[in-house]
């Protein structure tokens, strides 16, 4: 995996006013260089605001070289490489802005965005800011020098690189369904993501969560299952008596052991895999859609097996089984009805 990762700070309020740039270099998934520059911007001032962030002061800069002079030096390691920030329209903009400053056409390129390769990879979260990440991530950093946030970028993107173990940044960005941005002739097309709303699953398969990351009303989170509630309903029934259930994952709110004993209190048989009489099998954890494809593929193997097994185990295709989501198998049980959150 092959990119470079940028962090901008800024002087004040204009894009153009770039006073501080920190750049880290990977190659094959390992930072192989790192590059921090002041930057003389401008016009030198700084708003009290933009110092209490980062705390550089014009005489800091005062002898830095211009965007101008630096970019002799910066544009051979943009060269023919994706760029990667966080909020990267932001950090593009200042880029673009700042070389525009003194007429000069910033080059065609693409980059991506660790905030939305973030909420792709780990949906759900409540915060998408580096410091949140970098805190969730074990990462630390000083918040905004540039070069810590430019590091801090690029160890995001890895961290979400390795969960998936994709070949490239291109292959993270498919496999998140995320379209890079580019510079084309000046002109900023920011990345963006492909899914719809609604339609959030990560690595891991899970949906409930809007193309954001945050919890969609059409895909709502629902809240833990609460067993002795179901129990004390149950009223001592056996609501699954007869019932073989295989579930993809545990319960919401529950450990796997806890659901296996639940759905044996209920009179059901737990089962680790699909069989020849599952009567169930419950997309914990995952889409129906997902489930779905682990369904069709027992069935293929039941098959498969059927058409090389000899005439006395011809009966153990897999036929009937039904598929549920944590909701649907929820409602079935008495007060188990799922709430969202």
């Amino acid at each position: 995996m092959d990119f470079v990762a940028i962090d901008f700070e800024t002087a004040n309020n204009n894009a153009n006013s770039a006073c501080q740039l920190g750049l880290v270099e990977v190659r094959n998934g390992e930072i192989t260089g790192e590059h921090c520059w002041l930057i003389r911007p401008p016009r030198l001032y700084f708003s009290p605001r933009n110092i209490a962030v980062h705390g550089i002061r014009p005489r800091q800069v005062a002898d830095a070289p211009s965007m101008k002079e630096l970019w002799s030096e910066l544009a051979p390691l943009l060269h023919d490489v994706p760029v990667l920030a966080h909020n990267a329209r932001f950090d593009i903009g200042v880029l673009v802005a700042s070389l525009a400053a003194y007429k000069i056409k910033c080059p065609d390129l693409e980059f991506s965005c660790t905030r939305l390769i973030a909420r792709g990879a780990w949906p759900g979260k409540a915060r998408y800011g580096l410091k949140p990440l970098a805190d969730w991530l074990q990462i630390r950093f000083q918040h905004h020098d540039a070069l810590e946030d430019a590091r801090c970028c690029a160890i995001i993107a890895l961290a979400a690189a390795k969960e998936a173990e994709p070949s490239s940044l291109s292959a993270m960005e498919k496999a998140l369904q995320l379209r890079r941005g580019k510079i084309v002739q000046g002109r900023i097309v920011s990345p963006t993501s492909l899914r719809k709303r609604g339609g959030e699953r990560g690595f891991g398969g899970r949906q409930a969560t809007d193309k954001w990351g945050f919890p969609s009303t059409r895909a709502a989170l629902i809240g833990a299952v609460d067993s002795i509630a179901i129990k004390q309903a149950s009223a001592g029934g056996s609501p699954l008596a007869g019932k073989r259930v295989m579930l993809l994952g545990p319960l919401r709110g529950l450990d796997m052991e806890q659901t296996k004993e639940l759905v044996e209190s209920l009179g059901g048989q737990f089962e680790t895999q699909i069989g020849p009489n599952t009567n169930y099998v419950v997309a914990c954890g995952t889409t129906l859609e997902a489930a779905g494809h682990i369904v069709c593929q027992s069935v293929a193997d039941s098959q498969e097996e059927y058409k090389n097994s000899s005439s006395e185990n011809q009966n153990s295709s897999v036929q009937g089984v039904r598929l549920l989501s944590e909701r649907q198998f929820r409602a079935l049980l008495p007060g188990g009805k799922a709430a969202a959150w």
